[in-house]
C-alpha cells in the first residue's frame, strides 16, 4: 500500500507543478498586460520554483521505493549511458532559459521565436532534456515509482510542447508557421 501511495503523491506533485507552470505560461498574455512582464515573471517564478523543489525534494527521498523492476547499477556500460545521457539532457536543459537574465526580471521578459543554438535540434530543448533525463535515470534507478514519475513528466512536457506551439502560433501566427515549416524542412535535409 506505501508504495502505491508515493507514486500516487508524485503524480499529484507533477499535476500541480504541471498546473501551475503550463496555467502560468497560458496566462502569460493577460498577466502582462495587468503587471507588467517583469512582475509577472517574479510572480510566476515563486509560484513555478518552490512546487518544482518540492517535486524534485520528494522524488530524490523516494526514487527507491516501489517495486524493483531491474538492477543495471553493477553494469559499468549502462553507467557510462546514464552519465553520458544525463551529460546530454543537461546540454538541452540549460539552454532552454534562453536569457538567463530574463528569469529575475534583470532584463524585461519577451516573448520570441528562437532558430539558433540548440533549437536548430529542437524547439523545445527543456522538454526534450528533460525525457532524456527521465530516460537515464529510470534505466539507472529501476524502481516502479521513478517509472511512474518519468511517465508521469515525460507526459507533462509532452503536454507543454504542444501548449507551447500553440501559444506561439496564437502570438505570432504566419511567421511562427513559416519558421515550423522551415525548421522541419531544414531539419529533415540537414540545413541550418
Amino acid at each position: 500500500m506505501e508504495t502505491h501511495k508515493t507514486s500516487l503523491i508524485i503524480l499529484l506533485l507533477i499535476l500541480i507543478f504541471a498546473v501551475i507552470h503550463s496555467g502560468g505560461a497560458a496566462l502569460r498574455i493577460k498577466a502582462e498586460s495587468i503587471m507588467g512582464p517583469r512582475l509577472w515573471r517574479l510572480c510566476f517564478v515563486f509560484l513555478s520554483l518552490p512546487s518544482a523543489i518540492i517535486l524534485i525534494s520528494y522524488f530524490l527521498a523516494h526514487r527507491y521505493d516501489g517495486i524493483r523492476l531491474w538492477n543495471l547499477q553493477g553494469n559499468n556500460i549502462v553507467f557510462m549511458v546514464v552519465w553520458f545521457l544525463t551529460a546530454i539532457s543537461f546540454l538541452f536543459l540549460y539552454p532552454a532559459t534562453y536569457n538567463l537574465l530574463e528569469i529575475p526580471s534583470v532584463l524585461k521578459p519577451k516573448v520570441r521565436i528562437y532558430g539558433t543554438g540548440i533549437m536548430r535540434i529542437t524547439r523545445h530543448p527543456q522538454a526534450f532534456g528533460q525525457i532524456i533525463w527521465c530516460f537515464a535515470h529510470t534505466l539507472w534507478i529501476g524502481t516502479s515509482f521513478t517509472l511512474v514519475t518519468s511517465i508521469g513528466l515525460v507526459l507533462h512536457h509532452l503536454f507543454a510542447i504542444w501548449h507551447g506551439d500553440k501559444r506561439l502560433s496564437n502570438r505570432f501566427g504566419e511567421e511562427f508557421e513559416n519558421f515550423k515549416k522551415k525548421y522541419f524542412h531544414n531539419s529533415l535535409h540537414g540545413n541550418t
